[in-house]
């Protein structure tokens, strides 16, 4: 009783420690590293941690069935030494021969690990694209896609468990062999009288038990190991890819400025081309530019989550890379093209765990926001449960909480990546009032590819093709920028 107390406590504290050490990992390593990571693969590699317990399990198994046999042994040895150890030979001769069948089946273990990887893996993206599959209908390709993975990895395992379902009858039957072909030896050779090698035969008939368990045990360690060192090798490469942090305690965020900027996500292929800048604080910036000049690779540059293949970003003359990162968190916020939700309440999601924001915090960034009013309206204000991805809010409503979740913090430099792309005009034009109500208060920087919005910063910056063609107010551009100037055409504001 008290090894399965044991065994059971140890294996579920070692599963919550690889699930925090997975997860610590994961959320430690750099952004470059997270953002390459298939869809999915979290939750897959958090399968993999319950491998661990499988070894544990195996081990204990492995102890408390070698102590047994041990003890079964040193009786026969009592009996009759001799012929003991002609009857443990035999059987040791019987561990080598199931060797190779082992290897096979670690070999096959790993086969299926990757095999199961890959199925979630494909799980995940599928199912983020339910209303494009039902758009599109699409449905009957998803469903042969899934099947195709799940036809797979069903296959592999099933190999898998045939070879380690063998180990048990291979063992009976050669185990029984074994040990009548021991005994008959000893008999021939004429060791000891009849009746002793029948208690030899009773105590090592009782010992095959034990040893089909040692087996079975040593199977499970086997077909465990994969699934261990395929977490071996991730949290390594988490490691590795740690995400920096500097020193420098920043007390605000003053000017912002870029000295010949270069990017490359591809040691031949540059994505951002010398860029050199300067906003200034409380400035309201705009970046206009084609799709795949680099803005996105801007903002990620500007929030400290890439570091430049060349060149670098400036906090009054700080470099963002020698900055510490959680002075750096507490004065920046980030608006995404794509307003993402969790489950959980208004204010939950205004809040976004940090617990410094409070109840007062999470009313003015709603009244910032322009979105108090309908928060008010909800059945129970801010404590209104929103749902899974807030689908009780419409997209201008969500996108406007994400507003108010990045002015909760109180932030000194903002970001917003495309915040007005798919809202209708009301919503557009609240948020155009809630960024020029932070106009020299808050640092603005606005990644925008609707004229509208992007009209009414104080400069722009034009990238083309990875380089800054231009950095002046909207009045100049529309002079000197003939990018700037067909966009205004395309868009009907000329």
């Amino acid at each position: 009783m008290w090894g399965v107390v044991t065994s059971t406590g140890l294996a579920l504290s070692t599963l919550a420690t690889l699930r925090t050490r997975l997860s610590d990992a994961f959320l430690g390593s750099s952004w470059a590293t997270q953002q390459g990571e298939p869809a999915g693969q979290l939750q897959s590699l958090a399968g993999l941690a319950s491998a661990g317990v499988g070894v544990l399990q195996s081990f204990s198994s492995i102890i408390a069935a070698g102590l047994n046999l041990a003890a079964l042994v040193a009786v026969s040895v009592v009996v009759d030494p001799f012929a003991t150890i002609v009857v443990v030979a035999a059987v040791g001769v019987l561990g080598s021969v199931l060797g190779p069948l082992r290897s096979r089946i670690r070999a096959h273990a790993k086969i299926t690990v990757d095999a199961g990887i890959q199925y979630n893996t494909a799980l995940s993206e599928l199912s983020s694209l339910g209303l494009e599959m039902q758009t599109y209908g699409v449905r009957p390709a998803f469903a042969h896609r899934l099947a195709h993975f799940s036809g797979h990895e069903t296959f592999v395992r099933r190999r898998a468990n045939v070879l380690q379902g063998m180990v048990t009858p291979v063992y009976t039957t050669l185990a029984y062999s074994a040990l009548l072909v021991g005994l008959g030896a000893a008999a021939l050779v004429g060791v000891g009288e009849l009746s002793t090698l029948g208690a030899v035969m009773l105590v090592m008939m009782r010992s095959l038990s034990y040893g089909q368990q040692l087996q079975s045990a040593s199977v499970g360690l086997v077909s465990s190991i994969p699934s261990i060192e395929r977490l071996d090798e991730v949290l390594i490469r988490y490691d590795a890819n740690a995400a920096t942090n500097g020193h420098v305690v920043v007390s605000s965020v003053g000017q912002v400025s870029a000295k010949a900027l270069a990017f490359a996500y591809l040691d031949d292929q540059p994505v951002l081309k010398e860029l050199t800048f300067l906003i200034k604080t409380g400035e309201v910036v705009g970046v206009v530019g084609p799709s795949g000049a680099g803005k996105s690779t801007l903002v990620q540059l500007l929030l400290g989550l890439r570091e430049p293949t060349s060149g670098a970003i400036e906090i009054d003359g700080i470099n963002l890379r020698d900055v510490d990162r959680a002075s750096w968190n507490s004065r920046v916020a980030f608006v995404a093209q794509d307003a993402t939700l969790f489950t959980g309440t208004v204010a939950d999601n205004i809040r976004f765990f940090r617990s410094t924001v409070s109840d007062s915090d999470l009313r003015d960034a709603a009244t910032q926001a322009n979105l108090l009013n309908e928060i008010e309206h909800l059945p129970d204000g801010f404590d209104t449960f929103l749902g899974e991805r807030g689908t009780r809010l419409s997209g201008g409503q969500r996108q406007r909480l994400s507003i108010a979740r990045a002015l909760a913090g109180r932030p000194e430099f903002l970001i917003l990546d495309e915040p007005t792309s798919a809202l209708d005009s009301h919503s557009e034009a609240l948020i155009r009032d809630t960024i020029a109500s932070l106009r020299s208060k808050v640092t603005v920087v606005i990644i925008a590819h609707r004229m509208s919005t992007i009209d009414m910063c104080d400069r722009i910056i034009v990238i083309e093709q990875g380089q800054m063609t231009a950095f002046e107010t909207p009045e100049v551009l529309r002079s000197t920028s003939g990018f700037y100037r067909l966009a205004l055409e395309r868009s009907g504001m000329t």
